[in-house]
């Protein structure tokens, strides 16, 4: 408790170097790595299997993006303080939480189309037409043509539709929450990534 206190009176005095301090050690890259691992589990064992909604496309695309996090966080767990690997898994990282974020985006707006209550004033077709450009294949393509898939069925081959799931918490759908889970991976990367820019120009 000691240390922890130690570590929040001088982050207060100066926050700056007190970042600098934690992106160069492995427990703030570990938590993200808990994160993004809870994040998958809960997919697969809570929705997947105990709620028996199977993933769609953009689903599997979507832990795509989180394994891509996971992964971010082994690379930089192995040395915090190695420039390369920081590099490598920062960028990484912000693939994972971008692409993740427009991938739940996309799931979001055919989601909405799926459940809109029609009415005289809206135009039912365009947004039916948005969706539809943007519908679920049962043949994934993940980038690099990694056949992941082939490699692990159950957890990236796309069996259910997308838009389809009834699922809500607070008023929001399963998209909607994945979009503020990457909010949450992008707002807690962004000054981990800054401290590490400032501690990298200040070596050089």
């Amino acid at each position: 408790m000691s240390a922890i206190k130690d570590f929040w009176e001088g982050f207060k005095s100066d926050p700056m170097n007190g970042l600098v301090t934690m992106q160069s050690q492995r427990p703030i890259w570990a938590v993200m790595i808990g994160g993004a691992m809870f994040a998958i589990l809960s997919a697969i064992l809570y929705f997947q299997l105990f709620m028996a909604m199977d993933p769609c496309e953009l689903c599997v695309y979507i832990r795509f993006s989180q394994c891509c996090i996971v992964i971010a966080g082994l690379i930089i767990l192995i040395d915090p303080r190695n420039h390369i690997l920081k590099g490598l898994g920062l960028l990484l990282a912000w693939y994972g939480v971008i692409q993740g974020f427009m991938w739940s985006y996309e799931l979001m707006g055919i989601h909405n189309a799926a459940h809109m209550v029609v009415d005289e004033s809206m135009d039912f077709f365009a947004a039916a037409g948005d969706a539809a450009g943007a519908a679920c294949s049962t043949e994934p393509r993940f980038p690099l043509n990694l056949p992941l898939d082939e490699w692990l069925p159950f957890e990236f081959m796309p069996t259910g539709g997308c838009g389809e799931d009834d699922w809500t918490f607070l008023g929001g759908g399963m998209a909607h929450w994945c979009m503020v889970i990457y909010s949450v991976f992008g707002l807690a990367a962004a000054p981990l990534t800054a401290a590490w820019l400032v501690q990298l120009f200040k070596r050089k």
